[in-house]
């Protein structure tokens, strides 16, 4: 049976990932800072460090045999979480060291889960892996540096390595202050929602779609057919958050009129359209999303996840 080296299991991705690789029949060692409370695959063996460092990862593992590397940790996904000393190990030098760590263990791959912030401001159709990259704000910037680090250490030391910069991520597990959780609370409980004019665009992916991405590169880096590099997963296709949250609306029979327009005020970095190209991990792995936007929100709110989109009476 494959084995692969986890982080990240707890967090939205990861929990989800879990699941996919427990149908796909592969061992998991899962690290992480405190104990699961998610035991949807009994493949998992968590292990608990006090700090996610290098050194206390290698210890966790041990004489245990990695065939691959997942990490899909990160510092400062909640944007109100945003500690410098955390984003720069944990963004920024974490992912190399772990390349380095997964070399010596004799695995057959490392996959890293990136980031579309990790672009910078970008004015044309459909960002390319190609495009600049973010240098001045801190989290994009740090998870652009880890990124491109791991990758340089996975081809100096031949282990094939690929970041997935994955775009707007949603589906059943989100955080509570996300788009799709806080919109759905309000309209569950008849509330209004409020929003910004919902003009921006964005490339909206559902969690499944991201996961069979993940299979898909977790894949191709072992059996060579996925060269290392760093890879777009999106759907190539726009929406704004104006529709976005139309359709949460129309799938939870909720009136249109609690979504209330322009009572948010449009952050002043927030960018217009981003919108990726994922042909260049589509031409390697054959990936293609699954779901389109209308059955990725209905399948988000279907039954077994209202209660959790409801929230606390």
């Amino acid at each position: 049976m494959t084995r692969i080296l986890l982080t990240g299991g707890s967090g939205f991705i990861g929990s989800r990932f879990l699941s996919h690789l427990a149908a796909a029949n592969i061992d998991v060692v899962s690290i992480g800072r405190g104990a699961r409370s998610n035991s949807c695959a009994t493949t998992t063996d968590h292990r608990v460090v006090s700090r996610l460092t290098a050194d206390e990862v290698k210890q966790a593992v041990g004489e245990t045999p990695i065939d691959a590397v997942v990490h899909l940790a990160a510092a400062g996904v909640n944007p109100w979480d945003r500690d410098v000393g955390n984003l720069r190990m944990i963004n920024g030098l974490l992912p190399s060291e772990l390349v380095e760590l997964a070399h010596a263990w004799g695995a057959r791959g490392f996959i890293m889960s990136g980031s579309n912030s990790e672009y910078a401001r970008f004015d044309g159709d459909r960002i390319e892996e190609s495009a600049p990259l973010e240098a001045t704000k801190l989290y994009g910037a740090t998870k652009a540096a880890g990124g491109l680090m791991a990758l340089a250490t996975g081809t100096a030391l031949g282990l094939p390595s690929a970041n997935l910069r994955l775009f707007n991520v949603y589906g059943p597990g989100e955080a509570p202050h996300r788009l799709l959780p806080s919109l759905s609370k309000a309209l569950l409980r008849g509330e209004d929602a409020p929003l910004s004019q919902g003009q921006q665009v964005r490339d909206f992916i559902h969690v499944d779609d991201a996961c069979s991405a993940l299979m898909a590169s977790l894949s191709g880096v072992m059996n060579g057919t996925l060269p290392t590099g760093h890879y777009n997963v999106c759907t190539g296709e726009g929406t704004s958050v104006r529709n976005f949250a139309l359709a949460v609306a129309d799938a939870l029979n909720a009136a249109p009129s609690l979504l209330r327009f322009g009572m948010i005020p449009m952050r002043p970095d927030d960018q217009a359209r981003v919108v990726g190209d994922p042909s260049a991990f589509k031409s390697h792995t054959g990936w293609r999303p699954r779901l389109s936007l209308a059955e990725g929100i209905a399948e988000t709110l279907s039954a077994p996840h209202r209660a959790e989109h409801a929230g606390p009476p």
